[in-house]
């Protein structure tokens, strides 16, 4: 006997997201994502001057403002006259990124995630009284301490960028402000408190002793007694089957974040299809045979797209564009950048398990702590009263783009400049790759893939398709342009 549920809207994610799907005899048979809202910052951006799209974009979302100053910067970059950015502005822009990535990550695991590890369905496994103590909203110890501790730790984003979210500090050659020796000793010690609690609540050890861990064999020989949130949620995982559930295609590709020097990045651009890739922008096209949009062109490159809003075209259910590389659905994420970047654990995880709602969740929180490692390293480096901020200058008449990773994924920005003002402007953002409709061959997007085929148990609980859906953290907001 088939079934059809409709979930609208669904909650705890950013934007409004619908899930319809179809389940027979338990099973998930087919399932449709769909973005419900459309926002349309390409079609405000048309007509001004580039430098306003330094104002406008990062408004596209506030839990990844900075991200998109990120991609917009890099993009006004690649329309410039040739020039030197500030390194001391390169390494106070990785910061500010790396915060509200870290923010980020965090707020998913416990504001969005953790309530479904507390689910009914839960209450007789072992760990279960122990998540309620830490992981309840509002009450449990480690949900209070995060929290708190979250809002100290966005003095940092106020030291360098002047307020969070939409600061306009961000350029493409450094940041407005140059940072004294005061600025950066407060710096890092809002950093070190906020270390300090995530090695007492989250790790439960020193972050150098977890990232030492490079196996799975040396994780669960720590963590096995170690009932600290990582450890918690590795055992209910393993209990509760979040390794086998939402399993993904397993290709991946990364926009490259936190530059070091020219095209090399901390977290390396590059894709992911059983083998290792060098990522090419060329070959990463939007589809919008399902979308709210028409155009003469059934997929087209971002630079080249001229679709216009269409709400009530046949056929369509999503504002959400359909991204794909080289025609193929990828994922993109923490575990992506993860992958790619040859992190030992977690692609020994992914061999493992594949790309899960488990290998997800781990990623962010795995990812947090290399961050927040690094961090370290970056204020170190930075120069007190030093220059900070190097001009550009715009070309009248040019094409480019800027990607990143956000949190949630590969971001891009593509800009086209005809005689000083804006002519097109796109933004294919994380949510829009993974949480695409069907492309121009019908072929569903990457949490369509996850849902379907996936057992439920109770039709009137179905907590299966919640941990799927928010273990790729979708963001419609970003997404529906």
């Amino acid at each position: 006997m088939s079934k059809t549920l409709t979930i609208a809207p669904f909650n705890r994610v950013e934007g409004d997201l619908k899930i319809k799907v179809e389940i027979r005899n338990g099973v998930l048979t087919d399932a449709m994502v769909s973005g419900v809202m459309f926002r349309g910052f390409e079609k405000i951006l048309k007509g001004r001057y580039p430098e306003d799209a330094l104002v406008f974009t990062p408004r596209i979302c506030g839990m990844c403002s900075i991200s998109h100053s990120v991609a917009s910067s890099n993009a006004l970059k690649s329309v410039s006259e040739k020039f030197s950015p500030s390194e001391n502005g390169r390494i106070a822009r990785n910061i500010c990124h790396a915060v509200e990535n870290v923010m980020s990550h965090l707020s998913h695991f416990y504001l969005y995630c953790a309530p479904d590890f507390l689910n009914e369905k839960y209450k007789k496994l072992a760990v279960y009284s122990h998540l309620l103590d830490r992981l309840l909203p509002a009450k449990g110890s480690s949900f209070v301490n995060i929290l708190n501790e979250r809002k100290r730790f966005l003095e940092i984003l106020g030291l360098i960028a002047g307020k969070w979210p939409h600061t306009l500090a961000l350029q493409p050659g450094g940041i407005t402000k140059s940072l004294s020796s005061s600025d950066i000793l407060r710096i890092l010690g809002v950093l070190e408190q906020f270390c300090s609690v995530v090695e007492t609540v989250l790790l439960g050890m020193s972050m150098n002793d977890y990232l030492r861990i490079k196996s799975i064999a040396e994780f669960e020989s720590s963590f096995s007694q170690n009932e600290s949130d990582l450890g918690l949620f590795f055992a209910f995982a393993m209990d509760a089957g979040l390794t086998r559930m939402g399993k993904g295609q397993g290709m991946f590709i990364s926009g490259g974040s936190y530059p070091q020097a020219e095209n090399e990045f901390y977290f390396p651009r590059g894709s992911w299809d059983c083998g290792l890739s060098a990522l090419d922008t060329e070959e990463i096209t939007e589809s919008v045979k399902y979308s709210f949009f028409e155009s003469p062109n059934s997929s087209a490159r971002p630079a080249a797209d001229i679709s216009e809003p269409k709400w009530d075209k046949p056929g369509a259910y999503s504002w959400c564009k359909a991204p794909r590389y080289k025609g193929k659905v990828v994922e993109v994420g923490p575990i992506a950048r993860q992958v790619i970047s040859g992190d030992p654990l977690m692609t020994e995880l992914f061999m493992k398990y594949g790309s899960t709602v488990f290998t997800r969740i781990f990623a962010r929180l795995h990812e947090t702590v290399k961050l927040l490692s690094e961090m370290r390293l970056w204020i170190e480096r930075l120069e007190p009263n030093g220059n900070y901020y190097s001009k550009n200058v715009l070309k009248e008449t040019a094409s480019g783009y800027g990607i990143t990773e956000a949190a949630r994924g590969f971001l891009g920005h593509w800009i086209n400049v005809n005689n000083g003002r804006i002519k097109n402007y796109q933004v294919i953002t994380p949510t829009a790759w993974n949480a695409s409709p069907r492309d121009e061959n019908g072929v569903p997007g990457a949490m369509e893939q996850s849902l379907i085929n996936t057992p439920v148990e109770d039709e009137q609980n179905p907590i299966e398709i919640d941990h799927i859906i928010r273990s790729y953290d979708p963001c419609l907001v970003c997404s529906v342009h």
